[in-house]
This record gives structure tokens, sequence and C-alpha cells, in this order.
């Protein structure tokens, strides 16, 4: 799923969406950051500034005990780069497709299904909007 978005919070929309908080109606969009904005009070982002590095999701785990962080990246394969050690422990598990465009921007997609992410081979390349710089 990739969420509309034109400011650097596309990791934390991200980890509403993955939270699955939201049940799409006709009147709200998942792919709409307008759909999550209301929930961003539930994300305890003191400190971390957004764009979020890579190495301030641990930061964002330890402030947000609820939540764990998998993180992927697409590049000639999709690979894991980083494991939460609360996988299994915590209420909401999220997982997280971090493309790059190779200067040192980034945009992160929601992983609803690893499965079917790696079995399709899909090419991921039309789903980017907006890179956020990191």
């Amino acid at each position: 799923m990739n969420i509309r978005s034109s400011d650097n919070c596309c990791f934390q929309y991200f980890i509403l969406a993955g939270m699955n908080l939201v049940l799409v109606s006709s009147h709200q969009h998942k792919d709409r950051v307008c759909t999550y904005k209301p929930f961003m009070h539930m994300l305890n982002m003191v400190g971390i500034q957004s764009p979020i590095l890579l190495s301030s999701i641990c930061k964002f785990e330890t402030q947000n005990p609820n939540i764990s962080v998998n993180m992927y990246h697409d590049g000639d394969q999709i690979v894991p780069i980083r494991t939460s050690t609360y996988t299994d422990q915590r209420k909401h598990h999220v997982t997280l497709l971090m493309i790059t465009n190779g200067n040192e921007k980034c945009h992160y997609l929601s992983v609803q299904s690893m499965s079917k992410l790696v079995s399709t081979g899909a090419n991921i390349t039309y789903v980017i909007i907006v890179y956020t710089r990191f």
C-alpha cells in the first residue's frame, strides 16, 4: 500500500496503516494522509525528527512499547535491513519496505503481505510518489 504524502511523515502514516486502525469505508481511503492524521497523537515522536532515519527506529520502538517494526529494502532483491527484537511481543507489528532513489532520499511502503510481495516479484517502482531526505 502506498500513502500519498507530500510531507516528511510517511513513516508515521505507514506505522498507523500497519496498525490497522482504520476500517475502510466509502468515506475513508487508506491511501490518503487525511485518513491517518487524526491518529498521529497515538505515536510518541518526542526527540525523533521526520523523516525517520533507520537508526531512529530503535528509539521509536522504545517510546512506543506496543509497536514493533521490521524494515526491508528494495534493491536488486527485497532484503531485510532491520528486524525488531520485539516482533512477537507487541500488540502491533508493522513491516515496511524502504525504497531509495540513490540520492539519500527514501520512501516507505506498508507491506500487508510479505509472501505476496516476494512471490510475485512485483515491480514497485511505479508507486513512488514522494521521496523524503534521510
